[in-house]
C-alpha cells in the first residue's frame, strides 16, 4: 500500500471520518497477538518501509525513540517512534517487515513504527465510543476512540498525546506561554476538546491572563448539549445565548461528533447562530480551510497557535461591538 495524502475524501459537516487501520503484531509466549490501531488519514503523509540507514543517537530521552531518518521528499530529519514501546509492549524480533507511517500534525513530523496497515474504513463519528476510565488507565490516556471494524475491536490513537509527551518541550511551546492579551471585560468561551490533555493547557493558556473564562467539552455533542441548555436557561432570564457566552473554540476530530458537524449544527440553529465559533485543530492547513469555510466557521487556527487565535477572538469581539453600536 502506498500513501502521499494530505485530505480525506470525506464530505464537511456530514460526521464522517477515513481512518487507517494498522497493526502491532506482539509476542505472546510462542504465539503473536494481532493489535488494531487506527489514524485519521488526514494526519499521514506517507507509508514505507523502515529506512537502512537509521540515525540511533544514545541517551534519548524515552526507549520507544529508536532514533531518526532523513525524510527524502521534505530533505527533513524526521524521528521514528516504535508504538509498541510506548505502549510498553516487544515488537517480533524480525524487523526487516515493519512499516512506518509518517505523520504531519502540529507543525511536527513523526515516524510511527508499525507491523503492517491493512486498510483505510470511512465511518461516523458517531460509531466511535470514547474510551472509559478503565481503557484510559490501561491505555495511558493513549487513545481518543474504539471502534469495531470487521470483527476487530480498532483503537484510534491520541498521536498528539504521545509526541507532547515524548518531548516535554513541544507541550511547553503548545499552550505554555502567556497569550498577552488583557481586555476589559470577561470573555466566556466554551472550548470542545476529546484529548483531556488539550483541554487542561487550552484553559491554561486563556485564562492565565484574566481575559477569558473557560468551560470545556469533551466533544461536539457535550458542547451542543451545554449550549442548548444555556439557550434555555438565557430564554428564561429574557436573554439570549450572547449574554452568557462570546465564543465556541472547537477540535476538529472527535468521537461522537466532529468539530465541523458541531460547527453546522450551530449556524443552522437560528438561536445558537450569533456565537463564534473557532476551529482550533492539527487538521487546519491551507489545504483544508475551505471545509471550516463551507459551516460557516468564524475563524480556523492550527495547534499550537493559541496566542495567535486569543489575539483574533478579541479583535473579532471588538468589530462585533462596534458594529452593533
Amino acid at each position: 500500500m502506498s500513501t502521499d495524502r494530505k485530505l480525506a475524501l470525506t464530505e464537511v459537516g456530514t460526521n464522517e471520518v477515513e481512518i487507517m487501520c494498522f497493526y502491532l503484531d506482539i509476542p505472546d509466549g510462542d504465539a503473536v497477538h494481532r493489535a488494531y490501531y487506527g489514524i485519521n488519514v488526514a494526519k499521514v503523509l506517507k507509508i514505507t518501509r523502515l529506512p537502512d540507514q537509521v540515525m540511533r543517537p544514545p541517551g534519548t530521552t524515552h526507549s520507544c525513540v529508536w532514533g531518526a531518518f532523513h525524510f527524502k521528499d521534505r530533505d527533513k530529519v524526521v524521528p521514528i517512534v516504535s508504538l509498541a514501546g510506548y505502549l510498553e509492549q516487544d515488537l517480533p524480533d524480525d524487523h526487516s517487515t515493519l512499516k512506518m507511517i509518517i505523520t504531519e500534525f502540529n507543525q511536527v513530523m513523526t515516524a510511527f513504527l508499525v507491523s503492517g496497515i491493512t486498510r483505510i474504513y470511512r465511518l461516523s463519528w458517531a460509531d466511535v465510543e470514547q474510551p472509559d476510565k478503565h481503557i484510559n488507565e490501561y491505555s495511558r490516556n493513549a487513545f481518543t476512540g474504539m471502534v469495531s471494524l470487521e470483527g476487530h475491536i480498532v483503537f484510534i490513537l491520541d498521536l498528539e498525546k504521545i509526541v507532547i509527551e515524548l518531548n516535554p518541550q513541544a507541550g511547553k511551546d503548545f499552550f505554555g506561554v502567556s497569550t498577552g492579551v488583557t481586555s476589559d471585560r470577561n470573555i466566556n468561551v466554551l472550548h470542545v476538546d476529546d484529548q483531556a490533555l488539550v483541554r487542561r493547557m487550552v484553559k491554561k493558556a486563556l485564562e492565565q491572563d484574566e481575559a477569558f473564562t473557560v468551560i470545556s467539552a469533551d466533544s461536539g455533542q457535550a458542547a451542543l448539549d451545554i449550549l442548548r441548555a444555556k439557550n434555555q436557561e438565557a430564554r428564561e432570564q429574557g436573554l439570549t445565548i450572547c449574554d452568557m457566552l462570546d465564543v465556541v473554540i472547537s477540535d476538529v476530530e472527535m468521537p461522537v461528533m466532529d468539530g465541523y458537524t458541531l460547527c453546522k449544527n450551530i449556524k443552522d440553529d437560528p438561536a445558537l447562530a450569533p456565537l463564534q465559533v473557532y476551529l482550533f485543530s492539527s487538521l487546519i492547513t491551507p489545504e483544508t480551510e475551505h471545509k471550516g469555510h463551507s459551516v460557516k466557521a468564524d475563524g480556523q487556527f492550527p495547534k499550537p497557535q493559541t496566542e495567535m487565535m486569543a489575539r483574533e477572538i478579541m479583535a473579532d469581539l471588538a468589530r462585533k461591538c462596534i458594529a452593533t453600536r
